[in-house]
């Protein structure tokens, strides 16, 4: 898995990724110094789609549009960090560098979400044998 991960970095102009369920890493090239912005994002970003759903689910009870949220940004001090919503439960985070191109890998991850999905439940149906 992290070998689509680093593919999808190198297209998308990323720095690392990871994909998360059920708050579980399933795969990541975050290294072992960047590891606490994954922690962190993927706590914010858990709570910011908690209460996106939040406000969708008032939406519908008022007969208003609702919207489904599948993508949120974060800047941890100098890093940036866009999250896809796979499924409820699955995350995409990926840290993009100052100097990278936001709307290029949005795109690109937008594109890839997904084969992504296919990936994540593939993995989920076959889960590694220990």
């Amino acid at each position: 898995m992290s070998k689509i991960l680093r593919k999808l970095e190198g297209m998308a102009g990323t720095n690392c990724s990871a994909l998360v369920q059920n708050s579980q890493s399933l795969a990541t090239t975050f290294t072992k110094e960047e590891s606490v912005y994954l922690k962190l994002s993927l706590q914010a970003f858990t709570l910011i789609f908690k209460h996106a759903d939040k406000a969708d689910a008032e939406k519908v009870a008022t007969h208003d549009i609702a919207e489904k949220y599948d993508e949120a940004h974060l800047q941890l001090g100098q890093r940036r960090l866009i999250c896809f919503r796979l499924e409820n439960n699955t995350l995409y985070i990926s840290m993009i560098g100052q100097n990278q191109d936001v709307h290029k890998a949005q795109k690109v991850i937008r594109g890839a979400v997904n084969i992504l999905s296919k990936v994540v439940n593939a993995a989920s149906a076959h889960p590694p044998k220990v």
